[in-house]
Formats: C-alpha cells, sequence, structure tokens
C-alpha cells in the first residue's frame, strides 16, 4: 500500500476549535521523509505497533506499552521487540493505574528526519489541562524513531478545551496539509465531537508543526479515524467515525476531505459502523473506505445485520462516488466462509492493504467472537480480496487457530481476529496479516503474522508469539494485540 493509504479507537467550543489555535508553519526540511510511514529504524523493513494498555508497569495495574515487533528479510521474529512504556528512558510522563499508555497509537514521519515515529494515546492519564480535577484527561506522547528503533518522546500539548477528557483516545496519520514533506496526526477524546490536527514539522515540539482542528458536525462524539486520500489530490482524508445520539444512527462513519488551506470540509456518510479503513480496492487510483458494523441487527440502530457486517463505499475525484451503490457484505453474502450468527462481532476489525501485489487493496475482516465447532468466542479472520469490480466475495476465504499451519488451537474466549493489520514486513511487495488476540492463554494475549504472496494469503511460515515472549508481565490481563499498528 501507499504511505498515504492507511489507518489500524463533548465540550469543546466551536470558538477554541476555530480560534486561538495558532497554526506555525514549519521551515523546509533538507532531511528526506521516511520511505515508509512504519518503519522506526529506518532499515527498508516495515515495522508494527502492538498495543497492551492494561500491562502493569512498576506495580501499576493497567498503566500500559506498547511492543515494536520489527520487520526483516524474514518478516516479524519474537526476538527482536522492543517494550516502550511511560516507564522507559526518555519517555514523557510516568507510568500511574489506569494511564493505558497503548490504547491508540498512529505511524509516522512526523520530523521528517528519515524514521518513522509513533504517536501513543493514554486516555487515562491524569493531568492539569484543562479545567477540573485533571483525572482521565488524557495525552498523547510521540515516540521518535532513529536507527536504533524507537527513543525518547515528547508529550502533544493538550487543546484549551473546557473539559479535556479521554484525551488520545482514537489517532489516525496522513499528510493531512498536503505539503508531502510530513505526516500529520489527527487526535480525537471521549465524549467529544472534536478532531485536533498536528502538523508535522521539523523539530520535536509539543505542537509538532502546529496545530489546529475542527468540530466533526455529523456526529456528537469521535469513536474511530481512518485516513486516506479519497479523491486523489494528494491531501489526506479523514473518516470520522462515532455517535449521533439524536438519531437512529448511533455509529456511523463521516468522510472530511482534507484541504490544503483550510480545515477538512465535511462531504457526507460512508456507512454505519464502530471502525473504517481506507484503500484502493478497486485500483482506480481513488482510495476506498470500508467500515465494519459488528453489532447484531437492532431495529433502534440503523446499519446493523445478523452477526455484524462490512459496506464498501467508493472513492472519487468528489469524495464519495455517489454513482456506485455502497456494498454491504455479511458472513451470508456468496462466498463469504461461515454464516451469519448472533454475536459473531464480524466487523469488529477491518484492515486493506494489498496481500497479493496486483496493485489493489484487500480487506481483512476481523470476527472476534466466531465460534470454532464447539469453542465459543474462538474468533476469526476473512480475507477478501480486491479486484476491479470491487470485492472479490466469491474469492474469500477465512482463517483461525484451526487452520493447517496457523500456530496455536481453537480455544473458547481467545478473541482471535480482535485486531488486524497489513504492513509488508519482509520487503517483498506484499503486505502480510498480524492478527491480534487480546484472550489467548487465558488472557495474555498473543500476535501472529501470515505473509502475503502472489496466490494470496499463506499460512506456510506463520509465526505467533505471546505476551510473555515479547517481554510483558503476566500477573494481569496485559490485553496483548488488543490493537495493532503497521
Amino acid at each position: 500500500m501507499q504511505k498515504k493509504l492507511r489507518t489500524a479507537l463533548a465540550a469543546a467550543s466551536v470558538a477554541a476549535l476555530t480560534g486561538g489555535l495558532l497554526v506555525v508553519t514549519a521551515a523546509p526540511s533538507t532531511a528526506a521523509s521516511a520511505k515508509f510511514a512504519d518503519d522506526f529504524n529506518g532499515d527498508g523493513y516495515r515495522d508494527l505497533a502492538v498495543s497492551a494498555p492494561g500491562t502493569v508497569v512498576g506495580g501499576h495495574d493497567q498503566a500500559g506499552a506498547v511492543v515494536i515487533t520489527y520487520g526483516s528479510a524474514g518478516g516479524l521474529q519474537s526476538g527482536r521487540t522492543q517494550v516502550v512504556s511511560q516507564s522507559s528512558s526518555g519517555v514523557p510522563g510516568a507510568s500511574e493505574e489506569g494511564d493505558r499508555f497503548g490504547a491508540a497509537t498512529a505511524a509516522g514521519d512526523f520530523n521528517n528526519d528519515g524514521y518513522a515515529d509513533l504517536a501513543v494515546g493514554a486516555p487515562g492519564e491524569d493531568t492539569t489541562a484543562g479545567s477540573g480535577t485533571g483525572e482521565n484527561v488524557g495525552a498523547v506522547t510521540v515516540l521518535w524513531g532513529s536507527r536504533t528503533g524507537l527513543s525518547g518522546g515528547t508529550a502533544l500539548e493538550t487543546p484549551p478545551v473546557a473539559h479535556p477528557a479521554g484525551y488520545g483516545q482514537v489517532l489516525a496519520s496522513g499528510d493531512f496539509d498536503g505539503d508531502g514533506l510530513h505526516d500529520d496526526v489527527a487526535v480525537g477524546l471521549s465524549g467529544d465531537n472534536s478532531v485536533f490536527l498536528y502538523r508535522g514539522g521539523t523539530t520535536k515540539s509539543s505542537t509538532l508543526g502546529g496545530r489546529t482542528g475542527f468540530p466533526a458536525t455529523s456526529l456528537t462524539e469521535v469513536i474511530s479515524l481512518a485516513a486516506g486520500d479519497v479523491d486523489a489530490d494528494g491531501v489526506d482524508d479523514l473518516v470520522v467515525g462515532g455517535h449521533n445520539s439524536d438519531s437512529r444512527e448511533l455509529y456511523k462513519q463521516s468522510l472530511y476531505l482534507g484541504r490544503a488551506s483550510s480545515r477538512p470540509e465535511y462531504a457526507g456518510d460512508a456507512g454505519h459502523g464502530q471502525t473504517a479503513a481506507v484503500g484502493d480496492v478497486d485500483g482506480d487510483g481513488y482510495a476506498d473506505i470500508v467500515t465494519g458494523h459488528p453489532w447484531d441487527q437492532r431495529s433502534s440502530m440503523a446499519g446493523t445485520t445478523l452477526g455484524g457486517n462490512v459496506s464498501l463505499t467508493y472513492g472519487s475525484a468528489g469524495g464519495r462516488d455517489t454513482s456506485r451503490p455502497t456494498v454491504t457484505i455479511t458472513q451470508n453474502t456468496e462466498g463469504i466462509p461461515g454464516a451469519s450468527e448472533t454475536n459473531d462481532n464480524f466487523g469488529h476489525a477491518v484492515a486493506l492493504d494489498d496481500i497479493n501485489g496486483d496493485g489493489r487493496a484487500d480487506l481483512v475482516v476481523g470476527a472476534p467472537y466466531e465460534s470454532i465447532g464447539a469453542a465459543e468466542s474462538t474468533g476469526s479472520v476473512t480475507v477478501i480480496p480486491g479486484s476491479a469490480s470491487g470485492l472479490a466475495t466469491t474469492s474469500a476465504h477465512a482463517y483461525d487457530q484451526g487452520t493447517t499451519g496457523v500456530p496455536g488451537a481453537a480455544e473458547g474466549g481467545d478473541h482471535f481476529g480482535e485486531a488486524v493489520a497489513l504492513t509488508d514486513t519482509n520487503g517483498d511487495g506484499k503486505a502480510d496479516l498480524a492478527v491480534g488476540a487480546s484472550g489467548e492463554n487465558n488472557m495474555d494475549g498473543a500476535v501472529w503474522s501470515l505473509k502475503g504472496r502472489a496466490s494470496g494469503l499463506t499460512t506456510t511460515g506463520a509465526v505467533s508469539f505471546g505476551a510473555g515472549t515479547a517481554g510483558l508481565p503476566t500477573s494481569q490481563w496485559p490485553e496483548f494485540g488488543v490493537l495493532i499498528t503497521g
């Protein structure tokens, strides 16, 4: 997938969003930006950031950590990992109970030094930003890439909203100002429809190259962010997911088109759901939007179906391609393995990238509550190839821990498919699949990697490793694998 097409979780006043937020233009950089938005050590191989927000650090429950798994010619290797927490050298703050460092992550070269960096949300962080008690205000820290990997960090300045809460609950990265030089960071917070944008710069400042923001007026609360260039104008767009408590559209995804000289513009809704991914499914040069709606059919909630669904909205020069109908896919769709059943949660996680190297993004859908045989909530993932005519459902394949070649065994409560990510970790030009299951091994959590190839995904050479192997304590539920960014 191209660098621009990337993915991977309310009381701010409009005045605070549109006035009083100084945007500072950074001086041009002479350094080359990172080739990949997720190559943290600059070795040419893309890396993964695996979240473990429930991890105990220094005796503090749910302090949180992020595990970096570095790519190589052989793909991911369990022996090449790095654990980063707020107790790590050079990382701002301190590991405290309930911080949940790693609850959200977004990768990109934010200072244009040739190494990818990682923005990490800690929505439970206690700070003195804004007014009130300071509890659970939240924080976002940028961990800086280097030749030796992520090293040190900078805490982003919390916007001057009256009552910030859960800041850093959701993150996304992209070139939102179209400068072609730096990646930028989009940040959301709990119970609010505000989205704040930090422009990439050339220094490691608390506002990067400047900060601005906008209210997602189509929503009352933001719960997800995804980015990609839907209209192919060279500026990344944002798909903002959230609640609209004033209508039946409790979970919906709205498109905001990026503008180089102004804040993003609302361009309509792109389906219902609580998750989203952006990628060019049909290879026409415009990024498409896939939304996941895992909830079971409810008369009071628009867009729901039995067992969950995903919907595809095509991109065009004008944003959403309104000349082509939205396509909704369930496990009852022809060619999709399995069947739509209560509580499957099909669509809980979605990812788009090119697995077979044909120039089109393929879709991976997680269904972490899928039952395998008699084992309940074991989980599965479904891969649906992209094609010139859209998603090729008749060529779909499903994978679980009972699939030949996939390490482990299908056990109740594993939640395989709780997180999915696609990125080329071995440098062969084809995206590899990472799958997270935070319930594996009595809720220690684990991650799997399956390689992409010209014929599609393969289980040959698949690897997996758990929280303990990654260097995390397993005395409590670390939630290792609940989120993966690559």
